[in-house]
């Protein structure tokens, strides 16, 4: 009895350390604990890479979408990366993105929302490597790879029915000024 009576608080001690150094029970628990998220966020997406998960969230009072990577620690989660994406009203918008690599997870995520009728597919990737996916308007579509990189250099670009290229992801093309704001999806013809 006296044993317990000692036990019982030191390991009441160690769950509650943890729990204040945000570790939890389950990844998407540690995510929505992340420090960085807003208090309206809407999860509207999960992804699993290795023994990790990427989550994307939305808040609409802060107008930003947040990407939290979760990896697993022992038998517990934490989330220490995050990102955040404002809202925009842009043709077409890259709405989560990552490029990470830790300890435990090498991953490249990018999550994208078309608001262009035109725009028929998206593809992401390096030759030979590239991937193909059909988005229509009003539709999200996400690229999940296992190693980093960063994401302008897997080359997004969005085609049309016709496979012309609209839209690349990047900076403008001939410019030498790099401000992140322009980081994002062009016409081909600008």
């Amino acid at each position: 009895m006296k044993k317990l009576m000692i036990t019982l608080p030191i390991l009441l001690v160690i769950v509650f350390l943890f729990f204040i150094s945000e570790f939890r029970f389950t990844a998407v628990s540690s995510a929505k604990n992340h420090a960085f998220l807003e208090n309206d966020s809407e999860l509207i997406g999960e992804y699993k890479v290795s023994s990790s998960y990427i989550f994307l969230f939305k808040s609409d009072k802060e107008e930003l979408y947040r990407t939290v990577l979760t990896e697993k620690k022992w038998a517990f989660y934490r989330s220490n990366v995050s990102t955040f994406t404002p809202y925009s009203s842009d043709e077409i918008q890259t709405i989560g993105a990552m490029n990470v690599s830790t300890e435990n997870t090498s991953a490249t995520f990018i999550s994208v929302i078309s608001n262009d009728e035109e725009v028929s597919y998206v593809e992401v990737g390096v030759e030979p490597n590239i991937e193909r996916k059909e988005i229509n308007k009003g539709e999200r579509i996400t690229f999940l790879y296992p190693f980093n990189k960063q994401i302008n250099q897997l080359n997004p670009t969005a085609f049309n029915k016709d496979k012309e290229k609209l839209f690349y992801y990047g900076y403008p093309k001939d410019t030498n000024v790099f401000n992140t704001d322009e980081n994002k999806w062009h016409k081909v013809d600008e």
